[in-house]
């Protein structure tokens, strides 16, 4: 008890930040909370988003695989159970983002248009979207920072799920009833409900199993460090793209 209180301790400047940072304040989620985009921005957020949210999975397959401590590992199985719906396939979060969106975009006037599937066809995947999620599954390979990489991953994660579903009220009037639209919102409301808090004490617990000295302290923050690092470019690539769209609709017109 007495390591976890000191190692808990020596990362709580740190966590205490983590919404300062370039990672979870910056550019698009200022856009993204200010006003509605048009379907052609959305088909950019859903395309790189979406390939995000669906790669999680798989990259937690890959820390589990790394991590040698038992209970280590066994916190993580319990944030891999979460994300695929507890073993129900129409819960995975994937699945749930998707409904969200596919019903967005037919409240819009564009059924299909970002579908997944469609999306693979029609939207770039952009290259800071391919760094995050090659970079991601590296870290999560790597024994002494992938529990610093799933400590930011996860405690960045509220304030995210948070800040997209204030964006996303912004589409609220396009349901005719108010319920229609939270009822569609189930994939927001599994984080900011109870799923990212536990998520966050799970990453916890797995840190301090690890944690046994500085160098390993130090080799968790370089983690953590490099993980925001990879998710604020995510976000700041998206965000340049949709401006690039942006600036020739405006030409264009």
């Amino acid at each position: 008890m007495k390591r976890r209180t000191t190692v808990t301790r020596n990362l709580e400047s740190l966590l205490a930040k983590i919404t300062t940072t370039p990672a979870l304040d910056n550019a698009f989620y200022r856009e993204w909370m200010s006003r509605q985009f048009r379907i052609e921005e959305l088909q950019i957020f859903a395309r790189n988003y979406g390939a995000f949210v669906r790669s999680f999975p798989d990259a937690l397959a890959v820390l589990i695989g790394a991590t040698k401590d038992l209970e280590a590992k066994t916190e993580y199985v319990k944030t891999l159970y979460s994300e695929m719906g507890y073993g129900n396939p129409t819960k995975v979060h994937s699945a749930l983002l998707f409904s969200f969106l596919n019903e967005l975009a037919q409240k819009m006037g564009h059924e299909s248009q970002l579908n997944p599937e469609v999306l693979a066809e029609t939207t770039e995947l952009l290259p800071t979207t391919r760094d995050l999620l090659e970079g991601e599954k590296a870290l999560y390979g790597d024994e002494e920072m992938s529990f610093g990489a799933q400590l930011a991953l996860e405690w960045q994660a509220y304030t995210m799920l948070r800040k997209l579903y204030d964006g996303a009220r912004n589409y609220m009037a396009l349901w005719s009833e108010p319920d229609q639209f939270h009822e569609a919102c189930e994939y927001f409301y599994a984080h900011i409900g109870a799923a990212e808090k536990d998520h966050k004490v799970e990453s916890l617990k797995a840190v301090e199993r690890y944690a046994v000295d500085q160098r390993s302290i130090e080799k968790i923050i370089e983690g953590y460090d490099r993980h925001l690092d990879l998710i604020f470019k995510f976000w700041q690539g998206m965000h340049s793209r949709i401006a690039e769209l942006s600036a020739k609709s405006t030409a264009a017109a």
